[in-house]
């Protein structure tokens, strides 16, 4: 059975890459459906990949990425010398895009554009996400030296970029940076809430060197943004616009990775952490109070909750408060509360629900789901007559929602990258649109009542206040000033949240007037407010640990007044030039080959083995593939590994290795060859809080040993077919240790029956897991079941090896663990088998700490106590169940700033006979 994990262990390596670290619920989701007809433009720089009912876009986007492109490669004096893949995604109602130069340059990005938090800024979605993701992408591909030189021979190996290999705030810092312009208002650097967080994050106590290294759990959630952004500024005002430069064309050189303090050093004559001690108070002097209001009282409300998360603060008509809250460790939940009394729960809720109140006090929410397997889209629910929650729409894309008077709903809808205002009947069919959205301009928030609905715009670097009906729209207020979160309040006044000064603030603006008016003093900055109620609003402030929902009573009267000029209609949108080049259907062809390769060298036990390490996947990410040919000399044999998975659903394993069994002097006179097998096609349901799967596949192991003189003979022989069936609840929270609720039950039916193996009967496994969130704690449950008849192979229990993270289900396991006894024991190996698990998981301590020599970490230690409960036996015998306790510390070690190993330190003690006392070290959880 050793050779079993072995095996195990070798596929455990390559698939670690395909399978997402994320939370349990990411798994499964990605954002590429090969349903769709793709399409291909090629540019000068660029091969564009689109689906095609977005091709107007792909070609703006081409033609925007062409001269960013330039802008960045000017800006860092390199250009990369193939074509660079771009995909356009419209799966996601959220602002994101990502870059990567490996295993060839490579960014996606999502047409969705932001509606809420630092990304409010006055340049136009598009240009945005490209000037940041292009940036990352010359920014990493960046080389010159030995790295570049060996990159030239060995292909694009991931140690031979070394702009890759530094902590991640210096890689999203340099990007932050380069897409800003405060002066224009482009860009992170100087928006208001990036601002304010920063601002918070000075009062309370900045963050040490070694931990912005560390990334990790705590607040602010963006640190690597966050401090980054403002390091390089500050490296630009103190050492000059150079500095940044200087530190790029530096660090990429480097052959010998993770060189941090001797770089900065070079750069600046200051080593890192020097320099940022002085980075510190630079930023303690730049926000030490709010801007140009020094000694002013703060002025923002009374505290009512303080919380991880705080959104959505509404005001009912009959006073009822109520918010959406998240401690981070549980699912977000929906609260109200009246008056003073404690809030209480009205249901749980998904991360970023949006809350709104029809005009009798019933909620209307809005809030992501995956829809058709691959798309994470907003849609709205509404409580329905059995105090349950109606879903009224499927794939609907409603980010906001604001309900009318007579029951329809005013609704914020997106689709490739573009947004419209409709009005849906109460049941959630859409009846009209009142306005869409021009070419490049963005909405965001929503207020509605009778007859009149506003929302915020971004179009042609402006922000404005709209009211819009029947496709046509007024300006209430137009500058370049950020502006969301819209309320209709008392008579003809209109209030939202406005950054003027930096500093995101209540204002307000009568209908009529040319003037506004502030109603708070925010010392950090609002981020969202309900409509007044009787003079009153709920709002949340920024905080440097979590978020604040305070109650304001508006003042008598306005704290500023400030004048405005009249509205001069809607700003002209520049129409943005398409790149109009002829595309073609894509072919993964383009960039499946692999673009590196590593030599495999084994000399040990008189073998000689030679080899070649390849890998690699195309551009929508389908098609991934390990191939690792080798040649035993010796023996003559032809030996390696080939592994292929497509759309996370369909893969196969193949492997074919020699062990060495016995030797005469230096010469070889008996080995083994084994060959391994494993192929499983899955089809799936997805949603957030339930993802089914079915499927089947095979499974073959097989081991020959060889003796001198050429006779040979069977050692094991193992070939299964099977069906697989599964159904997945459990949810991972951002602080959780692991995940922290739900259910997970795989199901399996196996036959080794006329396949020719050393084994044949029907093999059928049950496995159960299930957490429940206990506070900060989590207690987790197994209950593994199998049954195999007479003349299959046995089950055996024992051992403290580690789950498998594979995306996939694995064929063949006939073993599990039992901590506190040695895996093959007589007592525990039969045709029938049950482990029971027990275990309760509670953090110790976030460390958080990460050093630059040598470039090692800690994130967050753990504790785990667990009771394991086991038993195998024949058919009509009884179990004899055996038990074993024991504790184990989980940490979370880093090294080279960006890769984590999950490891676990446990002493287990077996206290039936014939378990005993034994301590292990393992990566990964045991479940």
């Amino acid at each position: 059975m050793a050779r079993r994990h072995r095996w195990r262990a070798r596929l455990l390596v390559t698939l670690l890459f395909w399978a997402s670290a994320s939370a349990a619920q990411w798994r499964e989701l990605s954002f590429v459906d090969p349903s769709y007809r793709w399409r291909t433009l090629e540019t000068a720089s660029f091969l564009v990949h689109f689906p095609e009912q977005h091709r107007a876009q792909a070609r703006i986007v081409a033609g925007v990425a062409e001269a960013l492109l330039a802008r960045n490669s000017a800006l860092l004096a390199w250009r990369p010398e193939a074509l660079i893949h771009l995909v356009l995604l419209d799966s996601a109602d959220f602002a994101n895009g990502v870059a990567s130069p490996l295993p060839f340059n490579y960014s996606a990005i999502f047409l969705a554009p932001p509606d809420e938090g630092e990304l409010l800024q006055n340049r136009e979605w598009l240009e945005l996400v490209l000037s940041h993701e292009l940036f990352h992408v010359v920014h990493l591909d960046k080389a010159h030296g030995e790295p570049y030189s060996l990159r030239r021979f060995f292909g694009r190996l991931g140690f031979l970029f070394p702009n890759a290999l530094e902590p991640r705030w210096i890689i999203e810092g340099l990007a932050v940076y380069a897409e800003s312009d405060p002066e224009r208002g482009y860009g992170r650097l100087g928006q208001s809430q990036f601002e304010g967080m920063m601002r918070a994050e000075a009062a309370r106590g900045l963050r040490s060197f070694a931990e912005v290294n560390a990334e990790g759990r705590g607040f602010p959630l963006n640190r690597d943004y966050l401090y980054g952004g403002y390091f390089f500024a500050f490296l630009r005002e103190r050492y000059g616009p150079k500095a940044a430069g200087d530190f790029i064309e530096r660090y990429s050189g480097n052959l010998v990775p993770f060189r941090v303090e001797s770089t900065a050093a070079q750069a600046t004559g200051k080593p890192m952490e020097a320099l940022w001690t002085e980075y510190q108070g630079w930023l303690r002097e730049r926000f030490a109070t709010r801007p140009a209001e020094a000694g002013s009282p703060a002025e923002a409300g009374s505290v009512v909750a303080r919380a991880w998360s705080i959104t959505s603060p509404v005001l009912g008509p009959d006073g009822t408060r109520w918010h959406i809250e998240a401690d981070g460790y549980t699912a977000p939940k929906l609260l109200k509360s009246r008056g003073g009394a404690k809030a209480e729960v009205v249901r749980e809720v998904e991360q970023d629900a949006r809350l709104a109140l029809a005009p009798d006090g019933a909620p209307v929410l809005a809030q992501p789901e995956i829809c058709r397997n691959y798309n994470y889209l907003y849609d709205l629910y509404r409580p329905d007559a059995s105090d349950g929650w109606k879903r009224l729409t499927r794939c609907g894309r409603y980010r906001f929602a604001a309900p009318l008077d007579d029951g329809r709903i005013a609704a914020l809808r997106l689709d490739g990258g573009m947004s419209e205002v409709v009005v849906l009947d109460p049941t959630g069919i859409p009846e009209r649109t009142l306005y869409r959205a021009a070419e490049g301009e963005a909405l965001t928030g929503l207020a509605a009542r009778a007859g009149s609905v506003v929302v915020a715009s971004l179009r042609a670097g402006r922000w404005s206040l709209l009211e819009v009906a029947d496709g046509a729209a007024s300006v209430i207020v137009s500058d370049d000033v950020v502006k969301h979160s819209p309320r209709l309040g008392d008579g003809d006044e209109i209030y939202f949240v406005a950054g003027y000064g930096r500093v995101y603030d209540v204002w307000s603006l009568h209908r009529g007037s040319r003037s506004l008016s502030r109603w708070t003093r925010a010392p950090f900055g609002v981020r969202e407010i309900s409509a007044p109620r009787d003079g009153a609003m709920l709002l949340t402030t920024i905080e440097a640990d979590g978020d604040a929902l305070r109650l304001h009573r508006l003042p008598a009267q306005p704290l500023e007044r400030r004048d405005v000029s009249p509205p001069a209609g809607l700003p002209a949108v520049q129409a943005r030039e398409e790149l109009l080049a002829a595309d073609r259907p894509y072919s993964p062809w383009s960039s499946l080959r692999p673009h590196a390769w590593l030599p495999i060298i084994t000399l040990a036990d008189g073998a000689v083995e030679l080899g070649v390490a390849l890998s690699g996947q195309d551009a929508l990410g389908l098609h991934q593939y390990v191939l690792a040919p080798r040649y035993e000399f010796t023996q003559n044999e032809p030996l390696g590994d080939a592994q292929y998975l497509y759309d996370g659903r369909h893969g196969v394993l193949l492997g074919r290795s020699l062990t060495v069994k016995a030797q005469d002097g230096n010469d070889i006179s008996a080995y083994s060859i084994q060959e391994r097998a494993q192929w499983v096609s899955t089809w799936r349901a997805l949603s957030l809080n339930r993802r089914l799967y079915w499927g089947f596949g095979g499974a073959l192991e097989r081991e020959r040993l060889h003796q001198a003189g050429g006779t040979s003979s069977a050692l094991q022989d193992e070939r299964v077919l099977g069906l697989v069936a599964g159904v997945d609840t459990r949810r991972e929270r951002w602080l959780s240790e692991g995940p922290s609720q739900g259910l997970q039950l795989r199901l399996y039916a196996e036959t080794s029956n006329g396949l020719g193996g050393a084994f044949s009967g029907n093999v059928y496994r049950a496995d159960a897991r299930g957490e429940l969130a206990l506070g900060r704690s989590v207690l987790a449950l197994r209950w593994n079941e199998a049954y195999g008849e007479d003349q299959a192979e046995p089950f055996q229990l024992g051992g403290s090896f580690s789950d498998e993270l594979f995306t996939l289900p694995v064929l063949n396991e006939r073993e599990f663990a039992l901590r506190g006894y040695s895996s093959g024991e007589p007592a525990l190996t039969a045709h029938r088998a049950r482990v029971a698990t027990i275990e309760w998981r509670t953090p110790i301590a976030d460390v958080d700490r990460h050093y630059t020599v040598p470039p090692v970490g800690l994130n967050r230690l753990s504790l785990n106590l667990f009771l394991d409960i086991g038993a195998a036996w024949e058919r009509d015998a009884s179990p004899d169940y055996h038990r074993g306790v024991g504790a184990e510390l989980l940490s979370e070690l880093r090294f080279g700033y960006l890769f984590v190993l999950q490891a676990r330190a446990g002493i287990a003690k077996g206290i039936d006979a014939p378990g005993k006392s034994t301590g292990y070290l393992r990566v990964g959880r045991s479940f």
